[in-house]
């Protein structure tokens, strides 16, 4: 039932957008006028692809989507979110020709070049992904760094760069100091390369702000194994088992699986 109310909200919500989205009030000799806004109308549907697209009704996105770039052909935003609306149904020819289109309108955009940077990681395109990480990061008056330098670290990790992976996540933990994910993720891959002082850091910054979790729980197994601390080891895991007994890093436990 909570699925069905939210959905009647967004089609609410939807009915009065569409409602005030195409004009403005001007003044004439005659009075006022109502003139046809064509940036503000863009934005509109803008929103209404995005909500369709959080509530999977795809036709209804592009319907929007095609209208916006009718209303707006040049707005690197309107192309930002089609090429978003192309990775969604899996048209990656069609959305990288959007965000290329999207770059060449408005190329020091940091929310495009992140974008942009996080779909060619998803295409194992890691190099160029890194490059246009970097240049998110670099754009005037961007300001969500943390977040590209944890994408570029993600990103060099699935590359099997751990090293670079690790100088990422450094940066984002400067940036995002409080970040229990960043953590974590810098924790696992400092274990991994044996750098255990600093994932030691790592674990006790994220159970100062955070309950145990499966995963951090895992990490402190992980690193009591290959430190040789028999007692921690036999602590955590029985915290892991009985907490999370059914999940993904309790197999690991049973299968001794600590450095996969």
């Amino acid at each position: 039932m909570r699925f069905i109310f939210v959905a009647l909200i967004s089609v609410f919500f939807i009915s009065a957008c569409v409602s005030t989205e195409t004009t403005t009030t001007v003044n004439s000799p005659g009075g006022k006028k109502m003139a046809f806004d064509p940036e503000g109308a863009a934005d509109t549907r803008v929103k209404l692809a995005l909500l369709y697209l959080e509530n999977k009704q795809m036709q209804q996105a592009k319907e929007n989507l095609d209208t916006a770039l009718k209303y707006q052909p040049d707005s690197a935003k309107v192309h930002r979110i089609f090429a978003y609306y192309y990775e969604k149904v899996n048209e990656n020819d069609k959305a990288e020709k959007f965000y290329k289109e999207s770059l060449s309108l408005d190329p020091d955009n940091g929310d495009t070049n992140h974008n942009y940077a996080t779909f060619l990681c998803g295409q194992s395109e890691y190099v160029k992904a890194e490059e246009y990480f970097l240049k998110a990061i670099s754009a005037p008056h961007y300001t969500r760094v943390a977040r590209s330098y944890a994408n570029a670290a993600i990103c060099a990790e699935k590359a099997n760069h751990n090293d670079k992976a690790i100088f990422y996540y450094g940066y984002a933990l400067s940036h995002s100091p409080n970040s229990n994910e960043i953590n974590l993720s810098l924790a696992k891959l400092n274990i991994t390369e044996k750098n255990y002082q600093a994932a030691v850091l790592n674990l006790f910054a994220f159970q100062k702000d955070s309950k145990p979790t499966a995963e951090s729980l895992w990490q402190w197994i992980r690193l009591s194994y290959a430190t040789g601390k028999e007692s921690s080891l036999s602590r955590y895991s029985t915290q892991l088992l009985q907490k999370f007994p059914e999940s993904e890093q309790a197999l690991n436990y049973l299968t001794n699986k600590y450095y996969d």
